[in-house]
């Protein structure tokens, strides 16, 4: 894997040549997410990324900028998480330029005009009320708030409807200029590219005058578990949408991780998991099972979601436990370890055939830990798992460990 990384007017751009797509992404990748805000403040990354669109100088309204992108067969989008958030446009190769300019225009240039963004107020408050019908989206947002409390770790990225309504031009402008900075964010360039030299001019030219040092920071993290290990939402709907969940460790710090991951997809990962045969497939008792270990910069966690029938939660939720406890005592079989390695090796090698996802995955990394990653690595890694290392891990799913979070 070739990657270059050059200091282009103070920002740094790593560049990834895959010269057998026919594609070109362009994508910028900011320590901006939710945990920079407080309470008063939150929601307003993700309303800032909805902003961006409205136009810059050059591109003055949303249709100009979709317009510019999408005379050349592009694609563009946004998003915002905890930590970061995102912005790209793919392209054919040879509109590379074309790219950057309008994606560079946004950025370092938005208006955020007052017309636009009252409207666009409206919009995300209905975002909020999409994701309050949606139980699987709701499940965990308030689980993320009973597990992290009232912090920037337990808010809702899109923060609630009385905070939206009530930002301002110059709250926005505040919360850009204090993130957006050269210091506080990096440009990758993934896929097939041509005429590279001049693309290195171009960012050196338009990035120029961005702000170079970041002035906000991220909450202060600090595990609180919640003082009940069950715990409900009341909210009406046909089904009882449960997490169950376990604490665990940080993404970039414990050589755990890789064993953590094949370990959530021999019990949950895929179709051919546990959970899934012996809890949908065997006893028909949900539509959706499954198993994920999620791992950030302060914290994991190993959840356990599904959505069961309520006349047949209690019965449902029995079962999910029994096979936790049958797998924690048990352990797993030298079959089900070679397996795992292998669908996860491969829905990596698959994940990053294209270039907007080989951008997203070497980005996101880079910018949170200052380092790429590696397909040969990973897959080293995962295939270095031992059954024992896996069996190690198993007492975090002891009962005693898991949280249960449901809505009924």
């Amino acid at each position: 894997m070739n990657i270059q990384s050059e200091q282009l007017s103070g920002l740094t751009t790593l560049f990834l040549p895959m010269n057998d797509t026919y594609s070109t992404t362009v994508q910028l990748f900011v320590k901006a997410g939710s945990i920079y805000e407080n309470k008063q403040t939150n929601g307003i990354s993700h309303f800032l990324e909805h902003m961006f669109f409205k136009g810059g100088k050059k591109y003055t309204t949303p249709g100009d900028v979709a317009q510019a992108v999408e005379s050349f067969g592009g694609e563009f989008n946004a998003y915002t998480g905890d930590e970061i958030a995102s912005y790209y446009v793919k392209c054919p190769p040879q509109h590379a330029s074309s790219a950057l300019d309008v994606l560079a225009d946004m950025m370092i240039h938005a208006q955020f005009p007052q017309e636009e963004m009252e409207r666009e107020k409206l919009v995300v408050v209905q975002e909020i009320k999409m994701y309050d019908d949606n139980p699987q989206a709701l499940v965990a947002e308030q689980w993320n708030k009973r597990y992290y409390g009232d912090n920037a770790y337990g808010r809702s990225i899109l923060g609630p409807e009385e905070n939206v309504m009530g930002f301002t031009r110059e709250d926005l402008f505040a919360h850009q200029k204090a993130l957006y900075t050269k210091d506080n964010m990096i440009l990758v360039i993934a896929g097939k590219i041509e005429n590279q030299t001049a693309l290195k001019a171009q960012i050196s030219e338009v990035f120029a005058e961005l702000g170079t040092t970041k002035s906000g920071g991220a909450a202060h993290y600090e595990r609180s578990l919640p003082s009940e290990q069950t715990s409900f939402y009341d909210k009406k709907t046909e089904q009882n949408h449960l997490i169950i969940a376990a604490p665990t460790f940080p993404y970039k710090e414990e050589p755990r991780y890789y064993a953590a991951r094949l370990l959530s997809t021999i019990l949950g990962g895929n179709m051919s998991s546990r959970l899934f045969q012996n809890i949908r497939e065997k006893q028909g008792l949900c539509y959706y099972i499954g198993a994920r270990h999620s791992a950030g910069t302060h914290d994991g966690l190993f959840m356990i979601r599904a959505g069961i029938d309520k006349e047949r939660f209690e019965f449902g939720l029995e079962k999910i436990y029994e096979e936790i406890e049958k797998f924690v005592s048990e352990g797993i079989t030298d079959e089900e370890l070679a397996n795992a390695k292998s669908y996860l090796i491969g829905k990596l090698q698959m994940g990053i055939e294209s270039s907007d996802e080989m951008a997203e995955f070497i980005g996101s990394d880079f910018l949170l830990y200052n380092e790429t990653n590696n397909l040969e690595d990973i897959m080293k890694s995962y295939n270095a798992v031992t059954k024992q290392e896996i069996h190690d891990l198993l007492p975090l799913l002891a009962k005693e460990h898991l949280y249960l979070y449901y809505i009924k």
